[in-house]
């Protein structure tokens, strides 16, 4: 049988690679700029409904953590999100989701429980 760390590796690699593929030049220099301060992070855009960037974060400790620990970095992420990132107002909302390792190894990406989402106008209003 084959050790979880491994099971988890292979989809999560094949993922950031498929990923990493669609992505444009600026979600690319986003991803590689959070993953640095937050860990391994993946950024991708949808536009399919309600135009949407969504910034996951793979093995991070707040995915098994409660709202009120998880929430204040979620929300600096998406600040950060807001400042560096070009293409930010052509978006209504930031998602940022830190999927649990059993989330990981179902590849069941399609609903994070650990997720949090700011709209562009919470994000733009002054921080108290």
């Amino acid at each position: 049988m084959m050790p979880t760390r491994r099971r988890l590796r292979l989809p999560v690699l094949a993922l950031l690679l498929v990923l990493g593929a669609c992505m444009g030049k600026d979600e690319q220099a986003l991803t590689q700029e959070l993953s640095k301060v937050h860990g391994p992070a993946f950024v991708t855009r949808d536009t399919s409904g309600v135009p949407t960037l969504r910034v996951t974060f793979l093995a991070s400790p707040f995915a098994e953590r409660g709202d009120a620990e998880r929430q204040p970095t979620a929300r600096k992420v998406a600040g950060f999100v807001r400042d560096h990132y070009p293409r930010y107002k052509a978006f209504d909302r930031v998602v940022v989701e830190f999927p649990t390792k059993k989330e990981l190894a179902a590849d069941s990406l399609g609903h994070i429980a650990a997720s949090d989402t700011f709209t562009r106008t919470e994000l733009d209003a002054p921080t108290p």
